[in-house]
C-alpha cells in the first residue's frame, strides 16, 4: 500500500481555507476557555480482520451551547460539528442543548500549531498535540505495516503526559503513578 498523500499543517492556510491572526487568536481562546485537546486510542481490524492494529489519534474539540460558535469554527477551520446527546442526563432541568466542533488528526495538529502563539492556558498540551503528529508525519507505513516498538511506546509517553497535564489542573491534584496501557 502505498503512503497517503501528506497534507502541510504547518502553515497558515490549509484545504483553501486561510483564517485571520484574529481567528486564530480567537480560536484559541475558545480552545483554552471551552475545548480539549485529546489523544485518543483507536483501533482497527487488518486484513480482512484478522489483526488488529492500534493508534493514536489527536483531536481537538470546543464545546458550547450556542451553535454560531460551532458554524464559526466549522466555517473557519473546517472539522465538523453536531449536536451533543445529553438529553437524558438532563430530562427535566432548565437547560440548553449542547453543541460540540471537532477537528482531527492532520487538521488538528493545524489548528494546534497556529493557535500556539496565543495559548494562554492549554499551550503545553497543544505542544504535545504536535509532537504526536510530528511523530505520525515521519513513521507513517500504511495501515498494512507496524509501526516500530519504540515509536508506539513514545506515542503512548505522549498520551500519558497529556493525562497528567490534564489532570493537575490548576490546583495541583496529584496524578496516578505507572504507564497507561494500549486499552486506554
Amino acid at each position: 500500500m502505498a503512503p497517503r498523500e501528506k497534507r502541510e499543517w504547518k502553515c497558515p492556510s490549509f484545504e483553501g481555507l486561510t483564517p485571520s491572526v484574529i481567528d486564530w487568536a480567537q480560536l484559541a481562546a475558545y480552545i483554552d476557555g471551552e475545548g480539549s485537546i485529546l489523544i485518543n486510542t483507536q483501533r482497527w481490524n487488518v486484513k480482512g480482520g484478522r489483526s488488529k492494529g492500534f493508534g493514536l489519534a489527536l483531536r481537538v474539540t470546543v464545546a458550547n451551547t450556542d451553535v454560531r460558535l460551532m458554524q464559526w469554527c466549522k466555517e473557519t477551520f473546517g472539522g465538523t460539528f453536531a449536536e451533543a446527546n445529553t438529553s437524558k442526563y438532563y430530562e427535566g432541568k432548565n437547560w440548553k442543548h449542547a453543541y460540540h466542533w471537532g477537528a482531527p488528526n492532520v487538521r488538528g495538529a493545524w489548528i494546534l500549531f497556529n493557535c500556539l502563539p496565543y495559548f494562554k492556558i492549554k499551550r503545553e498540551q497543544a505542544e504535545i498535540g504536535i509532537q504526536l503528529q510530528e511523530s505520525v508525519a515521519l513513521t507513517y507505513r500504511g495501515y498494512s505495516q507496524r509501526v516500530p516498538e519504540d515509536v508506539k511506546a513514545h506515542r503512548i509517553g505522549l498520551k500519558q503526559r497529556l493525562l497528567v497535564l490534564k489532570s493537575r489542573g490548576i490546583n495541583g491534584i496529584p496524578v496516578p503513578s505507572g504507564p497507561i496501557s494500549e486499552a486506554s
